[in-house]
């Protein structure tokens, strides 16, 4: 966590930017006031296009023109670089920016260069580490599907910046002449949410993403059924198979090492994710040899979590078995490398690899508790046992989003990833990844 202040604490708010090598899956923004920077290639705009990070960002709109209409062309000009910009009439005010996977910021600087660079101002940054071990990644996320549901936000056009330019011509900075060009009324804001009704949306609005994917991949399922590779033995659970091939494509079929552009890719596959798919699946069926580990995959991995995870075994789990579970787990792992040595235990060490990693992480999680008192094998014998098989989506909401059920540092994906490999009857792993893969493919679906 780091204090904000610019020139004050020469905590720039600019050099929070990630670079190249940090993972981000998404950029979040909410934004009200905004002008084009000196240095746009480095900007945080520039950021997200040079970095091919996915933006999607909330700004205001009123009779003040509140976004510079220059940084307006910028971000429409920008839309094929995967930039999506919304302006929320009159209320918006928040200064807020998730790089899912990297960090958040939230303070009083607006999208200026000053406000990055030279005014005093006021914020905090946030690691992933750091919301995920303070639960506020459930916050952001509520925080912005509830943008995601504000019918008056505009989506930024051509037509609007030209409604922008007519009251910036006629106001000539005075408030109350543009109020007669805007075609927008001027909007109190949304109404009062209680707090209960916004949680039965945000539930059901998870329910409807779930089963939407859940059912695209069945259908991939299907369309493997007779493409299995002659390295995969016969028995191997389709939804294994549904979740490795996709694990194949998304590592050697998109992007290259360095760079896994997969909303480029949705993109361009986005109009016609079958054939996408087909072609991928020929691609897959070609193999001669698992392109990337998956056979160990198969093989072992799979395999040792069924076995631990299994019904009788699950709540009688060791430390050392923890770790294999953890250690076999493709989110687990990626979370790992992001939090803090001193959560881990080590706070003596700077730098761990992943693998060192694992135990120390094994140990810490066995002694985490969720506000009921539960542990993470109860947490998981819940998940994976705790009710139907059809109400599975639900228990994982429950487990991921409710403050009386989560435990920190253990989120979504790594048990939406386990219900796969410990139950492959009812579903297939589901992760970050498999979510990344399927964008790539064109599919429009939700980076949890």
């Amino acid at each position: 966590m780091k204090f904000v202040a610019n020139v004050i604490n020469n905590t720039h708010l600019a050099y929070l930017l990630p670079s190249k090598d940090d993972e981000v899956d998404c950029v979040l923004a909410s934004i009200a006031y905004g002008a084009n920077f000196t240095n746009e290639r480095d900007d945080f705009i520039g950021n997200c296009v040079q970095n091919r990070y996915r933006l999607d960002i909330w700004m205001r709109y009123d009779h003040t023109v509140p976004v510079a209409i220059p940084l307006l062309r910028r971000l429409l000009k920008h839309h094929k670089d995967n930039v999506f910009c919304k302006l929320i009439p009159d209320v918006l005010h928040s200064k807020v920016i998730w790089w899912k996977g990297y960090g958040a910021y939230i303070g009083s600087a607006n999208l200026t260069d000053r406000a990055w660079n030279s005014n005093i101002e006021a914020g905090i940054f946030l690691t992933e580490a750091d919301l995920q071990q303070s639960g506020m990644h459930i916050e952001l996320e509520s925080y912005f599907e509830n943008l995601r549901d504000i019918d008056e936000a505009i989506p930024l056009s051509e037509d609007l910046i030209a409604e922008m330019e007519a009251i910036e011509a006629t106001r000539k900075d005075t408030y109350d002449l543009g109020k007669k060009l805007r075609k927008t009324p001027i909007w109190a804001g949304p109404a009062f949410i209680e707090k209960k009704k916004a949680a039965i949306r945000s539930k059901e609005n998870f329910r409807k993403e779930w089963q939407s994917t859940l059912t695209e991949l069945r259908k991939i399922g299907e369309a493997l059924s007779n493409k299995r590779p002659t390295w995969i033995n016969e028995d191997t659970p389709i939804n294994w198979q549904i979740d490795q091939f996709l694990h194949g494509y998304y590592y050697n079929r998109v992007g290259d090492h360095h760079a896994k552009p997969y909303e480029d890719y949705f993109k361009k596959n986005f109009a016609d994710p079958q054939a996408a798919l087909t072609s991928a699946i020929t691609w897959w069926n070609s193999t001669n040899s698992a392109p990337s580990s998956e056979d160990e995959t198969f093989e072992v991995n799979a395999p040792t979590i069924r076995r631990l995870l299994s019904r009788e075994n699950i709540l009688n789990l060791s430390i050392n078995e923890l770790a294999e579970v953890c250690g076999n787990t493709h989110a687990t792992k990626e979370h790992i490398t992001k939090m803090t040595l001193a959560t881990l235990g080590r706070p003596e060490l700077k730098t761990l690899s992943q693998a060192e990693r694992i135990p120390l992480y094994a140990n810490w999680l066995m002694t985490q508790r969720n506000a009921r008192g539960e542990t993470v094998m109860q947490l998981l014998n819940y998940v994976l046992y705790g009710g139907k098989d059809e109400d599975l989506w639900e228990r994982l909401f429950t487990a991921s989003r409710d403050p009386q059920y989560t435990i920190s540092h253990y989120g979504l994906n790594s048990m939406a990833e386990l219900v796969g490999w410990a139950r492959p009857e009812i579903a297939p792993p589901r992760n970050g990844r498999t979510s990344k893969a399927l964008r790539a493919l064109g599919y429009d679906v939700k980076i949890y």
